[in-house]
């Protein structure tokens, strides 16, 4: 019984998965944040009864890296997805880029939308959006990386890892059409990710992230 639910669960992690990818990247089709955080949610559920229902708990901590590493991939499909197509952010490539949509002014976009909301010419959900939306884009690396990579468990190496890597989206996003480059994203990007990684490292979260991909032991 536990087998034949384990193997449901992973049928239904799969269709789930094709279904996702249809209806994100269909024309037409505008998938908001809510659905977007309960399709993940149901994902990560589905998968991790597809591994670990039924399981001894020898095999559960063989199977551990495996989830975070699938979880992972998943996260990076969807973090690309907004980035770069995602019809609900008005994404999608265009021919040129647009040099215009170009930021480097620190905070000069995170002021301009306070005002604008001050003023009542944009909503809440908008601020919401696009300030802790921004904030939140990221904040799953502090999870993702020092679990599944040892060396960033470093916050040095964690912290150059993520600018890097948000540098290099923010200025594919201007060349590719897809969006604007703008420092206040790497600042809040930066600042969600480095928020989760502190908050795991002081908890015993931190314990639990080191034991999907521990140390090897040193021989006596």
């Amino acid at each position: 019984m536990k087998t034949l639910v384990r193997r449901l669960a992973a049928v239904l992690t799969a269709v789930l998965l094709c279904f996702n990818l249809y209806y994100e990247l269909a024309p037409g089709y505008i998938v908001g944040p809510e659905q977007k955080l309960a399709v993940a949610a149901a994902f990560a559920l589905l998968l991790g009864t597809a591994l670990f229902y039924g399981v001894p708990a020898g095999a559960c901590a063989k199977r551990r890296h495996d989830y975070m590493l699938l979880l992972f991939w998943y996260y990076l499909w969807v973090l690309a997805n907004v980035l770069f197509f995602d019809n609900a952010f008005g994404r999608g490539f265009h021919a040129g880029a647009d040099l215009g949509a170009v930021n480097l002014e620190p905070l000069r976009t995170i002021k301009n939308y306070l005002i604008a909301y001050g003023y009542g010419n944009i909503s809440l959900r908008l601020v919401v959006l696009n300030l802790l939306g921004n904030l939140a884009a990221f904040a799953p690396m502090g999870v993702f990386l020092p679990a599944l990579f040892r060396w960033q468990r470093s916050i040095f190496f964690f912290t150059a890892t993520l600018t890097l890597g948000i540098t290099a989206v923010e200025v594919a996003q201007v060349y590719t059409g897809a969006g604007s480059c703008d420092v206040d994203d790497l600042i809040l990007n930066l600042a969600g990710a480095l928020i989760v990684f502190v908050l795991c490292r002081i908890t015993p979260i931190w314990k639990q992230l080191c034991r999907v991909n521990p140390r090897p032991q040193k021989e006596a």
